[in-house]
């Protein structure tokens, strides 16, 4: 495949916008530099003779231009006769104004076409951001929440940086680098062909030299066995007092040498292969040297018809722009290497499935009158590792529910189904007859409220957050009397700016509060108080961890016994053991598997798993360690 076409996708997103900008400032700067080789050309010259020698009569007659410098084989410069007829100093110092003006708008071109680069690459970023959040939504519907997580993280993380270093560079070598090797080698050839073929053919034996000595194969399992080997070399160490006491007979010790045998070799094969690759280079690159420098010197001293100094250093310089030009290709080939992979993962995460029904044929949900039912529910993970097993639940309104499990993958993954994330592999999730399936997203989302250990609060205030999504009016005075009710309108009135006071995902926790001044305890009970606001059908609520001080009235608990009271089906991943006693029932899971449902005591009575993680979880001394 073309290494220079694995960024197509991105390179031609809507939002990869200026591209007749980008091209015009790249264009001056990859033509600015030939044109800048030449104008030193032409100061060389007329340092070299006094004045800018006249150019041929043969080319005069054939061009019908008196006056221009002859700066190799090919390159005649033509010059106006006001400019030719002047004094040298004149002309040097008009030369070197016009050079300092070349320099000074190559570079302002430069900073442009890479302001161009950047600016582009940031759009098509920031898009991408914005594409994956969409996709992670209606990924969520069919393949679960947990799962979008993971892997957002790495495509936030690592893939979409590295795809934007890979079109940052692509935009600022591409054309502009392209056209300054093309203005370059040109130049060169019109110079001294000969010369020039052979300072080109000279630098890519060089380049392929120094690309076979490096071997890469080579390297990258160096890579790999040295770290390799010397693992096992201090796991033997380990185990060498071990051995000794089994009398191995000095097996520990054979073990040992050929390890150190094959390092050893490693190593040196290493440094052999690093330890001759510059003087490698060095003499390959003598020799290039030696071979250009014998052509320069036969045409120098050939007489008339040789090359001159000027024109040798315009073929130099020449030579060098193309020698800077092709390594900027070659990083960028280099970094494409990395950036095709991240743009495949991309692209690959960002196509449409058609595993989604479309949103026209999915139907509403008036709340939750008889049950929610899970019917021979099996879930997996992406490797087919099982999470839900042939499950059968039927969970009624009026109800407070805990599920309990060895996994909390098992327990989270229960939660999202009844919010509509995940599809199951077999059974079927329904609302009062309703397979989740047929439910639209937005219909369900205004009957399942989610409560999270942080809330969860989003950029805005405190009210904001209690009073997003709500269509019915509330009197400031009902919020004021659901916070009081949970305790935590104290603590807020204590804030900078009371109920007005903006808050926003927990980053950082210092002394057990995050930057807005919220501990996390506060911040569930703010989801506590959005809950109560909103009335819900359903409450899928995940506790905090309990808080050093014994609480002998939760208000937490109290309020999702209430909303429990008042018609809703409230199913709580419990931390907290007061939970587990107040429920109305306790669903234990142990991995994938349903084994058992029932009050707190009878689960006591009856289940060895429920008493070991009731131990495990809830006991007040389980961090102490024994004597």
């Amino acid at each position: 495949m073309n290494r220079f076409a694995t960024l197509a996708q991105p390179r031609h997103e809507a939002t990869s916008s200026g591209s007749a900008f980008h091209w015009f400032w790249a264009i001056i700067a990859g033509f600015s530099v030939p044109i800048l080789i030449v104008i030193f050309g032409m100061v060389a010259a007329l340092i070299e003779y006094g004045e800018l020698p006249r150019t041929t009569a043969s080319f005069a007659r054939e061009t019908g231009n008196q006056h221009s410098v002859e700066l190799g084989t090919y390159l005649n410069i033509p010059v106006p006769s006001a400019f030719a007829t002047q004094a040298p100093f004149a002309q040097l110092t008009e030369l070197v104004i016009i050079a300092i003006a070349i320099s000074g708008i190559f570079c302002f071109a430069v900073w442009m076409n890479r302001r161009s680069s950047d600016h582009r690459t940031r759009e098509v970023v920031k898009n991408l951001h914005q594409r994956l959040l969409q996709q992670s939504l209606r990924r969520a519907e069919s393949e679960g929440a947990a799962a979008q997580r993971s892997r957002a993280r790495q495509l936030i993380s690592n893939d979409l940086p590295e795809l934007g270093i890979g079109l940052s560079l692509w935009h600022r070598v591409i054309p502009r680098s392209v056209l300054m090797l093309g203005g370059c080698v040109v130049l060169a050839l019109l110079v001294n062909v000969w010369l020039a073929i052979l300072a080109v053919i000279s630098g890519a034996g060089l380049w392929r030299l120094y690309s076979w000595m490096r071997s890469p194969d080579w390297l990258q399992m160096s890579r790999f066995e040295i770290p390799k080997i010397r693992e096992r070399l201090v796991s033997l160490i380990g185990d060498a007092p071990m051995m000794a006491r089994l009398q191995a007979g000095g097996l520990a010790d054979q073990a040992f040498q050929a390890e150190l045998d094959a390092l050893d070799r490693w190593v040196a094969g290493d440094d052999a292969r690093r330890g001759r690759l510059w003087p490698v280079l060095m003499f390959a690159g003598s020799i290039a040297i030696a071979l250009l420098v014998m052509g320069l010197g036969a045409n120098i001293l050939h007489g008339q018809q040789g090359l001159s100094l000027p024109a040798s250093l315009v073929l130099g310089l020449a030579l060098t722009a193309s020698a800077f030009s092709a390594a900027r290709l070659s990083e960028l080939a280099r970094q494409l290497r990395r950036s095709s992979r991240a743009c495949e993962s991309i692209y690959l995460y960002l196509q449409r499935g058609d595993d989604v029904a479309p949103s026209e044929r999915l139907v509403g949900l008036a709340g939750l009158r008889e049950s929610v039912d899970l019917r021979d529910v099996s879930l997996q993970d992406a490797g087919g590792k099982p999470i839900l097993r042939d499950l059968s639940l039927s969970l009624r309104p009026k109800s407070l529910v805990a599920v309990l499990g060895t996994d909390d993958v098992s327990t989270q993954s229960l939660t999202e189904l009844l919010m509509g994330f995940g599809r199951p592999q077999r059974g079927i999730v329904e609302i009062d007859g309703i397979s989740l399936r047929d439910v639209h997203p937005q219909a369900l989302a205004k009957q399942v409220m989610w409560i999270a250990p942080d809330g969860p609060l989003w950029e805005g205030t405190i009210t904001e957050n209690l009073m997003a999504g709500l269509s019915k009016s509330v009197d400031k005075r009902d919020m004021v009397n659901v916070l009081e009710e949970l305790g935590i309108y104290e603590q807020i009135t204590r804030l900078s700016d009371g109920l007005e006071t903006m808050v926003g995902p927990v980053t950082d926790l210092r002394d057990g509060r995050s930057s807005d001044g919220l501990s996390m305890n506060a911040r569930y009970m703010l989801g506590i108080a959005r809950a109560l606001l909103h009335r819900p059908p359903i409450i899928l609520a995940k506790e905090p961890p309990a808080p050093t001080e014994h609480l002998s009235n939760d208000p937490c608990l109290k309020a999702m016994k209430t909303l429990a009271a008042s018609g809703a089906l409230v199913l709580v991943l419990p931390h907290r053991l007061q939970t587990l006693r107040q429920c109305d029932r306790v669903v234990l899971l142990n991995g994938a598997n349903l084994v058992g449902e029932g009050g707190h005591t009878e689960l006591l009575n009856s289940s060895d798993l429920y008493r070991h993680l009731n131990y495990l979880l809830f006991n007040p001394y389980r961090h102490r360690s024994g004597n």
